[in-house]
């Protein structure tokens, strides 16, 4: 019944102000398209945390590693070595 009634009122509408009826339509796409665009937005969003997340990682490991070189510079110029077992570069 209901169905119906909104199936009648559409064909009323469109009949009698199709510009209406059209800026309606209209409406509803603009609304789905927001949707979808604050959804893209949430997603950006979240990998703009995760890349921030990672850069201060890098970071981090890039003031440790200056602070190491510092250090092994003011010890003697020697660079540190790992703990047994790990690579280490070599410079030719």
């Amino acid at each position: 019944m209901k169905n119906r009634i909104k199936k009648g009122a559409m064909r009323w509408g469109w009949r009698f102000s199709p510009e209406t009826m059209a800026a309606v339509e209209q409406l509803h796409a603009y609304r789905a398209e927001v949707a979808e665009l604050r959804h893209a937005v949430a997603e950006l969003r979240r990998e703009i945390d995760e890349s921030r997340r990672d850069s201060l990682r890098v970071a981090e490991l890039t003031d440790l590693v200056v602070e190491r070189l510092a250090a092994a510079e003011r010890a003697g110029g020697d660079a540190p070595h790992g703990d047994e077992g790990e690579a280490t570069a070599s410079t030719p």
